[in-house]
């Protein structure tokens, strides 16, 4: 009696591993940004725009792993070299001047890497992708008959801006990301808990995820991509992003607006 029970369970314990259903393998978009010390506020709001993009988008068997640019070049490229040793990784998408410079950018073995806006670097790799015009530092020069106002990229849409309102006046920040619509805002907000107020940065970056997950899900090379998103249609040639849009923006007393033409 006892072995005949003994041999139920044998084969009971056989069958329950002949049943295990493979899972899905799991790719992950890596976000490499600031998430500590001055800069932070960069980070959070991409994350924040990051996880909102996978969660409507629905697809499966995507994850994010969010990773701090550790603050200089040196880790910011050993972190991009790091991320090249995992399979898992399908796709970069960087902001802040570390992870986003020469080296951290040659340090890329054939993963995509987006880079979200302007942070004083060009395009250094053949898989890197910039949002940004390829004229990016030509728009940036304010020399001429605008020489007394200070010109910049989206690193002047942080909040800590408005702690120096003497230079407020005088500010123009130069980017191709659109101010979040009020269904945008209303989404990330409601996103998660403690959710900050989307800046410049988070709907480039909702649209550098959807370009990532357009081209796993259609099996398209980033620079095969065609994509309309938040900020109109994304192509590249030669890393750049075609047709970008320019926005200018400034800042007054309700908060930061588009200078329209």
């Amino acid at each position: 009696m006892v072995a005949r029970l003994l041999f139920s369970a044998m084969l009971m314990t056989i069958v329950s591993a002949c049943s295990i259903v493979k899972t899905q393998p799991i790719s992950k978009i890596a976000l490499v940004a600031p998430f500590e010390g001055q800069y932070r506020e960069i980070g959070y709001d991409a994350l924040y725009s990051v996880r909102l993009t996978i969660a409507e988008s629905n697809t499966a068997g995507v994850d994010l792993l969010a990773i701090d640019d550790g603050g200089t070049v040196e880790l910011a490229t050993q972190r991009i070299e790091a991320l090249n040793r995992d399979p898992s990784i399908i796709a970069i998408i960087a902001l802040g001047q570390f992870s986003t410079s020469p080296e951290a950018q040659s340090a890329l073995d054939n993963k995509p890497m987006l880079i979200v806006g302007y942070w004083g670097h060009s395009v250094s790799n053949t898989s890197s992708y910039l949002l940004a015009p390829s004229n990016i530092e030509e728009l940036l020069d304010n020399s001429g008959s605008e020489a007394d106002l200070i010109f910049g990229g989206e690193l002047l849409s942080l909040s800590q801006t408005l702690l120096f309102p003497e230079d407020i006046e005088s500010l123009r920040i130069v980017s191709s990301s659109t101010l979040p619509t009020g269904s945008f805002r209303e989404n990330y907000l409601s996103s998660a808990a403690f959710v900050p107020e989307p800046s410049l940065f988070a709907t480039l970056t909702y649209d550098a995820t959807n370009i990532v997950l357009e081209s796993l899900l259609t099996n398209t090379p980033i620079s095969e991509i065609e994509y309309e998103g938040i900020n109109g249609l994304f192509r590249f040639e030669d890393n750049f992003w075609v047709d970008a849009p320019v926005h200018i923006y400034q800042y007054d007393n309700s908060g930061m607006m588009e200078i329209l033409d």
